[in-house]
């Protein structure tokens, strides 16, 4: 019988919300007009990264001299997000707001652990109507470290009060299940813009279509629930 589970950490884009496939858009929409041109794998490489960090990679891919406008450019390509969703609203994923009714009545915590903005964040999760379901917060100026580092995920699992042994750790990207196989919780894939390969496969916990499946997983005991 697995160690019961008292904690499961969230990312958030592409997990809990559409927002990868929105990134996506916005870098093929926004990008060649700095000269930036991108495709699925360096898209892959970059999912779960800081901005700095994104930086830094396009820094090396593109050259300084493309780089020369990239503030002007990232911001332009949030922009183009923030009017997707004003028009749209927040894309939500299958079976998040039941997973987090469920978790609550369980009394297991939850946390947010996302490279992304606080305000990006925030605007989301009270977009989609459940930012009353997570007991933490955490942004990714809140660590030096980017995934694949477990650093986000090992102060989400200190702030929760948690081992990280006993913290299940949702989500949809090969950085982001790196990090948390790497820091000693449980991952769970959803897979959102990538499938699995069988190097991230070797370091599941489980992996599951939605998050619906994710209750499945407890109520057929994958993973088990702490005693009340």
């Amino acid at each position: 019988m697995p160690n019961p589970i008292q904690a499961v950490i969230f990312d958030q884009d592409g997990l809990m919300f559409d927002t990868e496939s929105l990134a996506a858009t916005s870098w093929f929409e926004v990008g060649p007009k700095y000269g930036i041109h991108v495709d699925g794998n360096f898209l892959r490489g970059i999912r779960g990264c800081k901005p700095d960090k994104v930086k830094q990679v396009c820094t090396q891919q593109f050259g300084e001299e493309a780089m020369k406008d990239y503030d002007r450019f990232r911001e332009e390509k949030r922009q183009y997000s923030y009017r997707w969703i004003a028009e749209h609203g927040v894309p939500v994923k299958k079976g998040l707001k039941e997973l987090l009714i469920y978790l609550k009545d369980h009394n297991i915590k939850t946390a947010v652990a996302t490279a992304s903005s606080e305000s990006w964040t925030r605007g989301n999760v009270r977009g989609a109507g459940v930012e009353k379901y997570f007991d933490d917060y955490i942004y990714g100026d809140m660590v030096k470290e980017a995934k694949p580092n477990p650093a986000i995920f090992l102060l989400a699992a200190r702030r929760l009060e948690v081992d990280p042994g006993a913290c299940v750790v949702l989500e949809d990207s090969f950085n982001g299940i790196k990090a948390a196989a790497a820091g000693g919780f449980n991952p769970v894939m959803i897979p959102d813009q990538d499938q699995p390969d069988e190097e991230i496969r070797n370091l599941l916990t489980a992996c599951c279509d939605s998050l619906t499946d994710v209750i499945g997983l407890f109520e057929n005991g994958s993973l088990s629930l702490k005693q009340p």
